[in-house]
């Protein structure tokens, strides 16, 4: 009975073997950890890129299949900047059907987008610090192409203005990861020659928005950068 109220104690060398298997579970666990968080975002992005394509097509819906075009330059509003913008961008364009990403519309071009919402890519850097933060409307985690849908043409490619000459919608890529090159922490609301298409995903891939609304995640090998006919002429264009 005496033997019973000794104290259990630990030797050195049994506490550096725990502390060493300690070490060891957490050195297999963390990458995991840092991979299951990546994917999260990964998802997260997805899935803010399907709620976008529904807003996209419920804006075409009630214009009767017109198009959205990527700034409102394209409908004649002057390029002007300063002191307030007088031509808008697509988030602008499309706001009442960004409800859950956009403030308020203000004045001018100052509708803003929220950080929390599905225009803001979790992935984006300036959100991985500051994921409450919002946005200028030229500064939304994607892009839309600014060729074919986004209502621009370049070297005799065809633009579109309504969603029926869109022959070949899963073909089409419609928006994707973006940022500003000069503020890569920002996003940005175009993409172009494959340019402003951000590669933040991991394995250096972006996820890029189709038209019929599925999302694919695609390394830059996908699109030519290199020369102004590329990567938006990939599916056949009809006739517009």
């Amino acid at each position: 009975m005496g033997g019973m109220g000794k104290k259990l104690s630990f030797t050195l060398i049994e506490l550096l073997t725990v502390v060493s298997v300690i070490i060891i579970l957490l050195s297999i666990l963390l990458p995991c950890l840092s991979k299951l968080k990546e994917v999260a975002k990964r998802i997260t992005c997805l899935n803010n890129q399907r709620q976008l394509i529904l807003s996209w097509n419920n804006y075409c819906i009630d214009y009767a299949g017109s198009l959205p075009v990527y700034d409102s330059v394209l409908w004649g509003d002057p390029q002007v900047d300063v002191p307030i913008p007088q031509h808008k961008s697509w988030p602008v364009i499309m706001q009442d059907y960004l409800t859950n990403a956009v403030y308020d519309y203000l004045s001018g071009a100052t509708v803003r987008v929220k950080g929390k919402g599905f225009l803001i890519c979790p992935s984006l850097p300036l959100a991985a610090t500051a994921y409450n933060y919002s946005t200028d409307c030229w500064k939304p985690g994607y892009g839309m192409n600014v060729y074919g849908i986004g209502g621009k043409s370049i070297n005799g490619s065809k633009s579109y203005s309504k969603i029926p000459q869109i022959v070949f919608p899963s073909r089409q890529i419609g928006f994707a990861d973006s940022y500003i090159s000069y503020a890569p922490s920002n996003g940005n609301y175009m993409i172009y020659f494959g340019n402003a298409v951000h590669y933040r995903h991991s394995g250096g891939t972006a996820n890029f928005l189709f038209c019929d609304g599925h999302v694919e995640s695609l390394k830059s090998s996908y699109i030519a950068t290199t020369t102004a006919w590329g990567w938006w002429n990939l599916a056949p264009w009809g006739t517009p």
